[in-house]
């Protein structure tokens, strides 16, 4: 990764608060001056709905040199600022984020900085909001899926693996940690916290097969697939907070293993 090298060539000053990273290939260093990206940003015209409008001094900032904002959340006394050097343009309105960092300003002031040493290997996209005070980070590939996540500590910012679950609806309820799981492990899971299978009652017609044949071995609550691209599919799950929606892409594997989770959104009550 560019960046990884410049920010290790800059003069990376002592960190006043503890910065640390559980995971492999992800690093945090304490940092002062944020490097201009590089020019040309690829396919950002097809891929401007990944990317958002800075609000904050320190998303401008990041902006100003270049850097394409992917998303900005208050972290403590500090602003949070994922960006990236380019986008490049993939199937099914997806792309791939490149060069991905996560900047921790105070104001407009870099003070720390999150890159991976190996940015095709693990693409840094976007963070998001996490439980209380927290921050899941996300990865940049053409389907993302979180990497890790960004703890707020009282001596400082840590990198951590992905918590077990997810508080949800104000904490009245918990996802667990389904990202990447076949969908009948995954729904064992969320039978396990709450969240119970709400079986399909629709017309499946107009699908493309794969929601009925995941339906017959023992999946009801499928809802129609696309027949295109990732093939995707729909799942609805109730519980005592509200309705969960589970994503899964893919088809059925060479060994008969479901398709993968790749998303979920929760709709409290």
């Amino acid at each position: 990764m560019r960046l990884a090298l410049i920010a290790l060539a800059l003069s990376a000053t002592p960190a006043a608060a503890e910065l640390a990273s559980q995971i492999p290939g992800l690093d945090i260093v304490a940092l002062e001056s944020l490097p201009a990206a590089w020019s040309g940003q690829g396919d950002v015209a097809f891929c401007s709905h990944l990317a958002t409008t800075p609000e904050t001094p320190a998303g401008r900032a990041a902006q100003s040199l270049g850097w394409i904002v992917t998303a900005e959340a208050p972290f403590g006394d500090l602003t949070a600022v994922s960006f990236v050097g380019s986008f490049l343009q993939g199937t099914s309105g997806t792309c791939l984020r490149q060069d991905g960092n996560v900047g921790f300003f105070a104001g407009d002031r870099l003070t720390a900085l999150i890159y991976a040493t190996d940015a095709k290997e693990m693409p840094i996209g976007f963070i998001r909001p996490f439980a209380d005070n927290g921050l899941r980070l996300w990865s940049g590939d053409y389907l993302p899926m979180p990497i890790a996540d960004i703890q707020l500590l009282p001596d400082g910012i840590t990198v951590t693996p992905l918590a077990a679950t997810e508080p949800v609806c104000n904490g009245t309820a918990q996802v667990p940690l389904i990202y990447g799981l076949p969908i009948d492990i995954a729904r064992k899971d969320l039978a396990k916290a709450g969240w119970q299978p709400v079986p399909f009652t629709g017309d499946r017609s107009e699908s493309r097969g794969l929601d009925a044949e995941i339906a017959a071995r023992g999946v009801p609550e499928v809802d129609v697939c696309s027949g295109t691209g990732f093939g995707f599919c729909g799942y609805a799950y109730s519980g005592p907070a509200g309705s969960l929606g589970v994503t899964t892409m893919g088809e059925f594997g060479e060994d008969g293993s479901f398709p993968t989770v790749a998303n979920y959104g929760v709709d409290c009550r």
